[in-house]
């Protein structure tokens, strides 16, 4: 009978079998590992492997975040212990605005008609400040930007969208793209005039962005959602349920689809909260459905909803927490004031044309935010 072979060195195993060990650890400890040899930093900078690490990690509770924002500090928060807060490196970005998370990438924005955009991923402490397209920017007229943010699984592309509406004669709306595949930006033709209720991106699910419209083609009307399909780089209106409309609601990513997280109450704060979602009709065509009904016994005035199904709740005045729908469980979150929250899961995700800056100097840093 042969004997099993015995395998001494970790160095000597299968590149599959070595990265499916490697891909069951923490962002950290892989950045440790890169420098211990150049066979360990090929394989976990190869999209592979960065593809089954983010898998794993992002389909394990434990290992999901809140990265939240005010007014005198951000962090990230383990939806699993809430109350300890995790301080980041933030970009040197000053006065930015959180417009979206999505595979560990976060996009930012600076508050001011020529916004900078930042691409960063806090987990690695990289990013990369996008070059102004200046076509559109040279017009002298004032104009409102929105700012957009995503990801195309099939061209493996995170996407940047400016949204320009300008007064000219009347209202006329201008689409932007940027993608970091193609590291530039790119005029797309819409036939809309979309006027957005907020300066960036309500939803972010896969392969497309979604925001809530009030005013459509420089009408006041019933809110809608404009969706923005960013694979084929053009937007389509989803009406929302006027039953909906009558009531508080935002629009969530919910477990990885488009959802409406509505606010029934007769009074300003108790009622129940219902999760209203995208289904086929019998005639083949899509219709909304009440999914979910959810009973809520507390009092709350805001109310934030998370990819894992969780929502963040401010019960002012008193300390904001976190709540599981199913479970009914309420935990504390660690800060009393939250500007924004956002759902998020480490990765060793980078884009092509990313080029690392951790080790540039302080001075180099500041000069590129200039």
């Amino acid at each position: 009978m042969k004997k099993a072979r015995q395998i001494s060195d970790i160095s000597s195993l299968a590149e599959e079998i070595l990265g499916d060990i490697f891909s069951r650890l923490p962002v950290k400890t892989l950045l440790r590992l890169k420098v211990v040899c150049t066979r360990w930093c090929t394989l976990i900078s190869t999209p592979w492997f960065i593809s089954a690490q983010l898998n794993r990690f992002s389909s394990d509770p434990e290992n999901h975040y809140i990265l939240f924002q005010n007014l005198s500090r951000n962090g990230l928060i383990r939806i699993r212990n809430p109350g300890c807060l995790i301080k980041l490196n933030e970009p040197c970005m000053s006065k930015y605005t959180v417009v979206g998370s999505f595979n560990g990438l976060v996009c930012l924005t600076t508050n001011c008609f020529r916004k900078l955009i930042c691409l960063w991923n806090p987990s690695i402490n990289q990013f990369k400040i996008l070059p102004m397209h200046n076509l559109n920017l040279k017009r002298k007229h004032k104009c409102n930007v929105r700012v957009g943010f995503g990801y195309e699984q099939n061209s493996d592309d995170y996407k940047v969208m400016r949204i320009l509406n300008y007064e000219i004669g009347g209202p006329a709306t201008i689409v932007e793209v940027y993608s970091t595949k193609l590291e530039c930006w790119r005029d797309v033709k819409t036939n809309h005039c979309l006027n957005m209720t907020s300066g960036s991106c309500d939803v972010i699910v896969e392969g497309f962005t979604y925001w809530l419209i009030r005013n459509l083609n420089g009408v006041p009307r019933k809110p809608v959602l404009a969706s923005f399909d960013l694979k084929r780089e053009r937007f389509s209106l989803i009406p929302v349920p006027e039953v909906v409309t009558s009531q508080h609601f935002r629009a969530m990513n919910y477990h990885g689809s488009l959802a409406l997280l509505a606010h029934s109450s007769h009074n300003e704060f108790k009622g129940s909260l219902d999760v209203w979602m995208i289904v086929g009709g019998s005639s083949g065509e899509e219709v909304w459905q009440k999914k979910f009904t959810f009973g809520m016994d507390f009092e709350f005035s805001r109310h934030w909803g998370l990819t894992s199904g969780d929502i963040v709740v401010k019960n002012a005045p008193n300390m904001p927490f976190l709540f599981n729908l199913r479970t009914k469980q309420l935990r504390i979150i660690g800060t009393r004031s939250i500007h924004s929250v956002f759902y998020y899961t480490e990765s060793l995700v980078s884009v092509k044309g990313f080029k690392p800056v951790t080790n540039q100097s302080k001075e180099k840093r500041k000069a590129s935010c200039l």
